[in-house]
């Protein structure tokens, strides 16, 4: 065990203490995070990677309350003498930093790398341990994460999926409990300044409802009251969005400008050997029930072409997502966007119950692929409720999201690929 690379050591022993503790599921871990005061995501899409090892958790408190939990249910179940939060993070910190010299294919800069020659001349580096922060807080937050992507580009803040807003108030605690200033006092106070906005905005998004039970993994602005009430609720949210923005790309491009952006190390979604995250191709299917209750599923352009007896109702609409890189990864969602033209319509979002039974989320493996079905009707009925808005339904597009919460899509096709599959609820 002890030659193990430490991150694969650190999920071999979470996976030892969650068989300590009773090996409890995804689900049931999740429900203990919501219980807490305050409340931590302990979802699949983050547990999964930890106890598989295909990522290190990040420094905060959804890896301490995780180990907590596990503890004290080991000692109930098994008598499991308990190791302690210090020691777990220790273990996590030898991973995070065997994990970074992997990816970056060698060692951080030492605390002595302080200058070096460019075009002739001697320039000073950042500390190291300017460095080291700066590479804590790019992790929690990627530039190009899509969670900033999707902030920047909301026009309203009415709802918010939580791939979005896990990642935003994951990150907060993570950061409020690192103690260790920037040597350099003007990233101190840049840091200091985003970390307020961050406060602010988490606020905002922690007053919001979950409305997951519902279908979308989405938090929703409440009903205070009046149409103006929520408006102004949604004016203060947008306001903290863009208020730490801009405040976080302030802080990062003073990083840039310093040679820590690009010098910190910051592993994207990686194996343990460092490969790139896979590109994840997603495509819209149609189907028919066929002799024997089978389903037929094709491409949805060519299964709306076919005319045969064999094929009858009900009928299904699948979202198959293919990996063809040798990464696996997780895919914890998929669903159909819905374009109308300038009427902003909520994308239709594939149950985690198909009709076969549960299928979301599911893993893909190197060069697999895996597919999400649900009943057309239910589809239809969506669209019968779009068309009594006042809306026009022009195209749609497949799109999955992985565990991580990277969003793939497939090419628009027509809206009238559709109709074939959904005729059944039109002659109700």
């Amino acid at each position: 065990m002890d030659d193990q690379p430490a991150p694969e050591r650190l999920a071999h022993q979470l996976r030892e203490l969650r068989r300590s503790a009773g090996d409890p599921s995804y689900a049931t871990i999740e429900r203990w995070g919501r219980q807490q005061t305050p409340a931590v995501n302990l979802g699949k899409s983050k547990l999964s990677p930890w106890f598989k090892g295909t990522s290190v958790p990040a420094d905060g408190p959804p890896f301490t309350k995780l180990v907590e939990l596990l503890e004290a249910r080991a000692f109930k179940k098994s008598a499991t003498l308990q190791r302690g939060v210090p020691a777990w993070r220790a273990m996590r910190n030898a991973a995070d930093q065997e994990r970074r010299r992997t990816v970056s294919g060698g060692l951080a800069p030492s605390r002595d790398d302080t200058v070096s020659i460019r075009n002739g001349a001697e320039v000073r580096l950042p500390a190291a341990a300017d460095a080291d922060k700066a590479g804590r807080i790019l992790r929690l937050l990627p530039p190009d994460g899509p969670w900033q992507g999707w902030l920047r580009k909301a026009e309203t803040m009415f709802r918010v999926p939580l791939s979005v807003s896990n990642v935003v108030c994951d990150a907060l605690p993570a950061l409020d409990d690192d103690q260790f200033k920037y040597i350099d006092p003007k990233l101190q106070h840049a840091h200091e300044a985003m970390l307020q906005s961050l406060t602010a905005l988490c606020f905002e998004l922690n007053g919001m409802t979950d409305i997951s039970d519902e279908g979308p993994e989405m938090l929703e602005i409440s009903h205070p009251g009046t149409a103006a009430e929520r408006n102004e609720l949604n004016r203060q949210a947008c306001q903290a969005r863009d208020r730490f923005l801009n405040l976080y790309w302030e802080l990062v491009n003073a990083l840039n400008v310093r040679g820590i952006a690009s010098s910190a190390e910051v592993p994207g979604p990686t194996s343990l050997s460092g490969a790139a995250s896979p590109d994840i191709t997603v495509e819209l299917q149609g189907g028919y029930t066929i002799s024997g209750g089978s389903v037929a599923l094709l491409p949805i352009e060519a299964a709306g072409q076919v005319h045969s007896e064999a094929f009858s109702g009900p009928y299904f609409v699948a979202v198959r997502a293919s990996n063809p890189s040798p990464v696996s990864v997780q895919i914890a969602g998929v669903g159909i966007d819905i374009d109308c033209g300038a009427q902003v319509v909520l994308p239709y979002l594939l149950s985690p119950l198909g009709p076969g039974g549960e299928q979301l989320p599911f893993d893909l493996g190197s060069h697999a692929g895996g597919r999400a079905v649900a009943n057309a009707a239910e589809l239809g009925h969506s669209y019968r409720m779009i068309a009594e808005q006042g809306g026009t339904p022009q195209r749609v597009r497949a799109f999955a999201r992985t565990g991580s919460g990277a969003l793939f899509h497939g090419p628009w096709i027509p809206f009238a690929a559709l109709l074939p599959f959904l005729t059944t609820v039109f002659t109700e």
